[in-house]
């Protein structure tokens, strides 16, 4: 398995109460990286916190928690949370933005306050996050981010025109920021995933489907999957990928057009 070493380093992770974001706070944290994980569920972020690492050295990571509302978090509430972690253990080495939600929007019946909460959560959350945290006063010189997308942004399906559309933001907007954070030699890039075996697709339907099953050709994706990629990108090893978007997809694509 390949490894990753964040010693001493400080990374914030924004959805990570479960899923993705649990996953990769959990890794970060193992590799020895402070960890500021920011979600909406309280009890799930003091059961991360709880299951994060047992470390006999005199500084051990830690994972720190802050519950927070990215819909509606305005930019001084992501300034305190920010404030809060770096007077504690310093400035961040980068970030990862993997708050979303999922759901149907048929364009003669969609749900319009649905719609917006996905584009709110997907796309001006992670708006909203990678403007606080690449500040001078948080962010160290050369960090790296990354945001979530999916493979909805670039092969949108039928009744996902809000999911979809808020995905093919994200990897518009990477590209965008990439140009302009470059001047504090930060990174950003977007990883796109197929369907993901996550708390939030459990219950749907749609994900039990043989045919859409069968387009995944090396089976569905896992968060520990998603999360290698995400550390990667996070890493010293990719310091001259900015603006780009990954897919981890199982073959999907592929599998989409046998």
């Amino acid at each position: 398995m390949v490894t990753f070493d964040f010693g001493r380093k400080n990374f914030v992770v924004v959805g990570a109460s479960s899923g993705i974001g649990r996953q990769v706070a959990l890794e970060l944290s193992r590799s020895g990286a402070n960890v500021l994980a920011i979600g909406r569920n309280l009890e799930r972020l003091d059961a991360l916190r709880q299951a994060s690492p047992v470390s006999l050295i005199k500084h051990p990571p830690r994972i720190f928690t802050e519950q927070l509302d990215v819909t509606t978090a305005t930019a001084d509430e992501w300034s305190a949370v920010l404030e809060n972690f770096t007077s504690a253990v310093g400035k961040i080495n980068g970030g990862v933005y993997t708050a979303g939600i999922w759901g149907l929007t048929p364009l003669n019946a969609f749900d319009v306050q649905l719609a917006h909460k996905i584009f709110d959560t997907s796309f001006w959350g992670a708006v909203n996050f990678v403007q606080a945290s690449t500040r001078k006063r948080f962010a160290l010189e050369g960090s790296s981010f990354v945001v979530m997308s999916s493979i909805a942004g670039d092969f949108a399906g039928k009744s996902l025109f809000a999911y979809s559309a808020a995905k093919a933001a994200i990897q518009t907007a990477v590209k965008s920021f990439a140009s302009e954070l470059v001047r504090g030699k930060h990174r950003i890039n977007s990883v796109a995933p197929a369907i993901v075996k996550t708390e939030m697709l459990q219950n749907e339907l749609f994900a039990e489907s043989d045919k859409l099953l069968s387009r995944h050709l090396l089976g569905l994706s896992t968060p520990f999957d998603v999360a290698g990629m995400i550390l990667f990108l996070l890493s010293e090893r990719a310091a001259l990928i900015t603006g780009q978007n990954f897919f981890v997809d199982g073959g999907y694509v592929v599998g989409s057009f046998e």
